[in-house]
């Protein structure tokens, strides 16, 4: 039973409901001065100089990239696949930014070798930095990566769409060059070719176990319509029995805000909980008519014969004049008027796995068809990693899986000092990709980037945290658990500090998985039901998790894989 009147978010609510927003635009570029010859002059791939890099600035020239020389015999070349001249101006300087970045990741490798990586050595720490321009299609990426292939690279760093990631997958299939793509998309992954975005599916599971670690083992689900939500509740579903929890009820909206109202209602038990309370009242009515004094129920009545009016009951003078012949009556008249519904709702957590505009229309209708979050917990994706959402009073107390702030929020602020211009959110991912190339070719100049060296179990720290590579193309994150307030996120859970810590904590999850589904048997009949529906799933074609959790990665850029 939820109070709702007076309605904690009404006005707010409701409007909140029908915003329109409208996002776009890059990160504004410095207007420092450059030390580097412009991206499309003969010296684009010649081995990066390692200066200070507070003077550079990267301008694309879209126009056809001349052939690279010969590369030295020891030198690790490095190609960097960019939509650089893509039709849409936010991805062209996405495609900057992204090189800004992978540029200051060899700086700092060299500073970390303590000497300049162009400089010989008997570690191979010599690079040649090169960039290929997908021109943001398919096509283009598989051209790029014929070219890089063709000049001898060693290591592939991109490409940014989850559709060039696939295209560029089965052109390295037998050659021992890797890549490392910016999609999540799982589907885009294959044995060489590896993802460096945030995967959804490890979004779900660390907000899963967090949520069941703490007592809340019923899930309700609001799932979008279409290819991404069938990915995402097909994972939940796998995810909740895996960690031990029931998925109880799932509803299914559309992308527009009108069409949210219904999918809510439902999920909410809105109509039967509101009947519920009306027959509540009516008996409670009924209850304090028998009981009341006759002087008390004649000052309740009006209307009637005399007045040749319906006899009515003003129940407000009916309970006023029961306080002191059944004030236990009253106390439940008063708590029952505060509310619209009555009943308890079958779920722990509501999961809404998205972020933006589709998050801001949704969440009000929560509360406002009482669903309260201060009895359920509201969680969600790494799409909830959004400041502004602060603002939004429904969302406080939510729970969402996330990298800790603090380690972004440093290569930010020195991103901006050198560069004149905020990072893009993916720039980590170009920096660490970069960063993970430079410190393999270091430690094994001879076959820095076979599979086994990438997949290392005990992985790498990046700017995001820790994460390792898992044969099959796939990756694998430390994930802090952050809670959403009226100020700023605060971190409820700590990110692992090792994989160590890591695999310790899920082991400790499924052991509690384990106790729950002994002591509930339902729960061992929809694990076996999500492992069956996912085998099912996968040989069936997907659709893109990208093009979602991207935007919220980097609001610049559209991938061309919609849902």
């Amino acid at each position: 039973m939820t109070r709702r009147n007076p309605k904690p978010y009404a006005a707010w609510s409701l409007a909140s409901a029908f915003l329109l927003a409208a996002c776009g635009g890059g990160a504004p570029t410095s207007d420092r001065a450059s030390n580097v010859a412009p991206i499309g002059s003969s010296y684009y791939d010649a081995p990066l100089a390692i200066a200070a890099p507070d003077l550079e600035k990267i301008e694309f020239d879209t126009s056809q990239y001349p052939a690279p020389p010969q590369r030295a015999s020891d030198a690790v070349v490095v190609s960097v696949l960019l939509p650089v001249s893509d039709a849409r101006d936010n991805i062209r300087k996405l495609s900057r930014h992204l090189y800004n970045a992978a540029q200051l990741a060899l700086f700092d490798a060299g500073q970390a070798e303590g000497q300049s990586l162009t400089a010989s050595s008997s570690r191979n720490t010599s690079f040649v930095l090169r960039l290929q321009d997908t021109k943001g299609t398919p096509s283009g990426a598989a051209e790029a990566a014929k070219a890089a292939i063709a000049a001898k690279t060693d290591i592939i760093i991109g490409p940014l769409f989850a559709s060039s990631a696939k295209a560029v997958a089965p052109l390295l299939a037998g050659r021992d060059i890797p890549a490392l793509a910016f999609s999540n998309d799982s589907r885009a992954a294959s044995h060489n070719l590896w993802l460096l975005g945030f995967l959804p599916e490890q979004n779900i599971s660390r907000i899963v176990s967090q949520a069941i670690a703490q007592g809340l083992t019923r899930f309700g689900a609001l799932i979008p319509e279409g290819p991404y939500g069938e990915r995402i509740q097909e994972n939940l579903a796998r995810e909740v029995a895996r960690f031990g929890g029931t998925v109880v009820q799932t509803e299914i909206y559309p992308p527009d805000a009108k069409g949210m109202f219904d999918p809510v209602r439902r999920l909410a038990h809105f109509d039967t909980r509101t009947a519920a309370h009306k027959a509540e009242m009516a008996r409670l009515i009924q209850e304090g008519r028998a009981l009341a004094p006759a002087d008390v129920l004649a000052r309740a009545l009006s209307g009637g014969e005399e007045t040749n009016t319906p006899e009515t009951l003003n129940p407000e003078a009916l309970f006023k004049g029961l306080s002191n012949v059944a004030p236990e009556l009253v106390s439940a008249y008063e708590a029952l008027k505060l509310t619209e519904t009555l009943g308890e709702i079958p779920y722990d957590v509501v999961f809404m796995p998205e972020g933006g505009l589709a998050l801001r229309n949704l969440a009000p209708l929560l509360p406002y068809f009482d669903i309260d979050p201060r009895r359920v917990k509201f969680i969600g994706t790494a799409l909830w990693n959004d400041p502004s959402l602060s603002q939004e009073p429904p969302l406080h107390g939510g729970w969402y899986a996330a990298p800790n702030p603090k380690n972004w929020a440093g290569f930010a602020a020195r991103y901006d000092r050198i560069y004149g211009a905020a990072p893009p959110r993916l720039a980590s991912m170009a920096y660490d990709g970069v960063s993970l190339a430079a410190r393999l070719a270091s430690v094994n100049a001879q076959q820095p980037f076979e599979s086994q060296m990438l997949t290392n179990a005990n992985g790498f720290r990046g700017i995001d945290g820790i994460v390792r590579l898992r044969p099959g193309g796939l990756n694998e994150r430390g994930l802090a658990v952050h809670e959403i307030t009226a100020r700023s996120p605060r971190t409820i859970s700590q990110e692992p500090a090792s994989f160590v810590a890591h695999d310790r904590r899920v082991s400790s999850a499924l052991s509690l998985a384990e106790t729950l589904k002994r002591e509930n048997p339902d729960i061992v009949l929809a694990a076996l039901q999500a492992e069956q529906q996912a085998a099912n799933q996968e040989a069936l074609q997907g659709a893109s998790l990208n093009e979602q959790l991207q935007r919220a990665l980097e609001v610049e850029a559209s991938p061309e894989d919609a849902r």
